[in-house]
């Protein structure tokens, strides 16, 4: 099983564990702590363990939607890179979609796989909507969206999907929250 199949199937479990893919939900039932702070000016969130408690520090100045991605996110590190966590102190998040390393593009498949239902993306696709309005109706980043996508089509070679282009691991960069328009 390589990473991304063992990613997707972590978040698949815990979705269906727990019957949400509310990531603030799956948290608390994990035991993970969120608190939103508030000083943030460029950092969107972190991961960090204090005294064997997880935290997930979000930015609580950003909309609610990118809040969600990025808990989903930092979610991911928790579960799937406590280890590392533990050696460095911990995951800071300034850009919630820099795929320079294995952990953050760990993280990214996770955050994708826990927040989009395929089921309801593959409607969205059969009934001819494009990735934009998917989307906005996901309340997702289109980046987001084309990962997942992305990756379903390499899961599953039965997947015909006409992207714009077949992203790249780092191809990602950095988004902006523009007042809940993702």
């Amino acid at each position: 099983m390589n990473n991304d199949t063992q990613t997707i199937s972590i978040a698949r479990h815990l979705v269906s564990k727990y019957q949400t893919r509310d990531p603030e939900e799956i948290a608390e039932a994990l035991g993970v702590q969120i608190m939103r702070v508030f000083d943030f000016k460029r950092q969107k969130g972190s991961f960090k363990i204090i005294l064997n408690v997880p935290f997930i520090f979000v930015n609580g100045n950003l909309s609610e939607e990118l809040q969600r991605m990025v808990i989903a996110h930092e979610l991911g590190h928790a579960i799937l890179h406590k280890d590392i966590c533990l050696e460095t102190g911990g995951m800071l998040e300034f850009e919630l979609f820099d795929m320079v390393s294995q952990a953050e593009y760990d993280a990214n498949i996770f955050q994708a796989t826990l927040l989009i239902d395929e089921n309801e993306l593959l409607d969205y696709l059969h009934e001819g909507y494009d990735i934009v309005s998917i989307a906005k109706m996901l309340g997702v980043n289109i980046n987001l969206l084309i990962l997942k996508i992305a990756s379903m089509a390499e899961e599953d070679k039965e997947y015909d999907f006409k992207l714009p282009y077949v992203p790249r691991r780092d191809f990602l960069g950095t988004i902006e929250d523009n007042a809940g328009e993702l």
